[in-house]
């Protein structure tokens, strides 16, 4: 599996994040805002919290400048197309804290595998990319032992970030590479 576009397009999105201080406190705001009004205490405000981001990073990518359609409703295997039939799966957790996962498929008959580049919206983290290559062995069997999940854990020794707890101090966003880039509090 070859992660080229996704590690491409998710350094270049993220250094232009970075560089641009008025679209970090937009985007800041709106996924604040959106956190505040639907608890992900409640198990299905999740699913809505997540939608949102996914939306919101289009959005943003796309006031960015780049390429890039709002794809997860219509698509299974990723939810930003950045290419025809090609794309980045977005994913939000509001847990980090150290046994914390992120739920990369659903169980839906076949055994998950994680083979979609990933952005990834952690609270009390920031933002950052992974793929099953830079970070083999993170992913879990869920309960089901279909669904998969990414341990949080890995990410952060990826992104050079300290184990985060729950309701630590306020996020930073993370450059796509392994030395991320402070800007901005989430």
């Amino acid at each position: 599996m070859t992660y080229e576009k996704a590690r491409g397009f998710a350094a270049q999105f993220l250094t232009a994040l970075n560089n641009d201080s008025a679209m970090q406190d937009e985007l800041l705001a709106a996924i604040t805002e959106c956190f505040h009004r639907y608890d992900t205490g409640a198990y299905e405000n999740r699913f809505i919290v997540g939608a949102v981001v996914e939306q919101l990073l289009g959005a943003t990518a796309r006031a960015l400048g780049f390429e890039v359609e709002n794809a997860g409703a219509h698509r299974q295997a990723y939810d930003l197309e950045i290419g025809p039939n090609y794309g980045l799966s977005v994913k939000y957790s509001s847990s980090t804290g150290r046994s914390a996962r992120v739920r990369i498929t659903n169980s839906q008959g076949a055994v998950g595998v994680w083979t979609t580049g990933t952005i990834f919206v952690l609270a009390g983290v920031g933002i950052g990319y992974a793929d099953a290559g830079l970070v083999p062995g993170a992913t879990v069997h869920a309960g089901d032992m279909k669904s998969l999940d990414v341990a949080v854990q890995p990410l952060l020794q990826l992104w050079q970030r300290p184990l985060a707890v729950t309701k630590g101090p306020a996020p930073t966003w993370l450059s796509g590479s392994t030395q991320p880039t402070v800007v901005a509090g989430l």
